[in-house]
Order: structure tokens, then sequence, then C-alpha cells
């Protein structure tokens, strides 16, 4: 089984990432964690019980990585939506079956943080696969509920992904040898950008990139 997991708004610092999801919601996400192993930390809020919204930094005061960062982070310079993750049961054999299509999604690469451990799909370089545009890959390990059932609720809710690709038919494709049953909306683009549609607390919309 896979399915939608959480959105990534990424930022060279984490106040820039807040500012701008605030500029772009009227919310302020607040902090979450840090992730020790790649030196970064985020500011999170819930979706659901199972799915969440989540902006990334480096953290300047983490050891460096002996790693490229995830989600490109070593190359981010300013706030943006950029990435989507998927959430899995089964991460190896998402990441086998992505790779016999000819799409290497990367390694699942073991990461903690107190109680929660979880598999992440990584690139030896840092970069998401078909320039930004493909799914991440996550799998929780830790017993108990998913981590979004303890974060925040702003109010925030996920209406829509859209994702402008050259490569529209290839991740239309990738998407459906995975098994997801509800793929964002894929558009044809020169360039890739995605963007999420959001419900505000006040029944208002938000247009987040």
């Amino acid at each position: 089984m896979i399915t939608f997991d959480h959105i990534a708004v990424t930022a060279l610092d984490l106040q820039s990432g807040i500012t701008h999801v605030h500029s772009q919601t009227g919310l302020t996400l607040p902090a979450g964690g840090e992730h020790p192993q790649m030196a970064t930390h985020n500011a999170v809020a819930r979706f659901t019980d199972d799915t969440y919204f989540e902006i990334i930094a480096p953290n300047p005061a983490a050891t460096p990585p002996t790693c490229p960062r995830w989600f490109d982070l070593d190359r981010v310079t300013k706030p943006a939506l950029t990435a989507w993750i998927l959430r899995t049961d089964d991460i190896e054999g998402c990441l086998i079956r992505a790779k016999a299509l000819g799409f290497d999604l990367g390694r699942a690469t073991p990461l903690e943080r107190g109680s929660l451990k979880w598999r992440f799909s990584l690139t030896d370089d840092g970069k998401t696969p078909m320039q930004g545009a493909a799914p991440l890959i996550i799998q929780w390990d830790s017993p108990g509920p998913h981590p979004a059932s303890t974060m925040v609720d702003l109010g925030l809710r996920l209406q829509n992904i859209q994702i402008t690709t050259p490569q529209a038919d290839a991740l239309t494709t990738l998407l459906a040898y995975l098994g997801l049953e509800t793929p964002p909306e894929i558009i044809q683009g020169e360039v890739t950008k995605i963007i999420a549609t959001l419900g505000l607390p006040n029944g208002a919309e938000a247009i987040l990139s």
C-alpha cells in the first residue's frame, strides 16, 4: 500500500520558511524537531491524524552532516513548496519497482529522532528525482499512531496538489506502477513546480507554492 503522507516547504533557514508560509496562508507553523543525521530542523502542523505539512531547513546549530542533506537543502535559495512525500509499509519494494521501470528514487535510509524511527528514500546527491516532481518515499517504523496525530492542528486542510513537469507522462506512469490510487493533478510544462491548494480555518482557500 502507498498513500499520501505530507508536503514540504524547503528554505535556506527555518524562519524564512515560516514567514513564506504565513504570507500565503496567514498561519504560523510552530517549531517541530531536529534531525541530527541530516543537520536539519522543521516546523509542522497536521492536516489529519496521518497527514501533515512540514517546513524544513538546514539547522545552523547542528554538526554538518557526512552526506548531502535531504530535500536538496544544500542547494536551496528561497522558500518554496518543493516536495511531496508518499507513505508505504514496503519502501524497499517501492524503490525496487520504481527502478525496474527506470526510475532511481534512491535508497531506503534509516533515520530517527527520539522515539521516532523511519526510513526515507535518499539519493546519493540529496536531490529529489525527476527535477523535484517525483515523490519522496517514507516508511514509519515506530509503533503507535502516526506522528501527525500529535502535531498542532491549525485548521489547515490539503485540498489538492498540482505538479507541473516536463515529464508528465513518465510521472503518471511511475505513480500508477507504484499503486497510488489518488494521484495529484499532473500537468505537462517546461518548468517543474508544485502547487498545493489549502483549506483555511475561516473557510477560504490558499494557494501555496
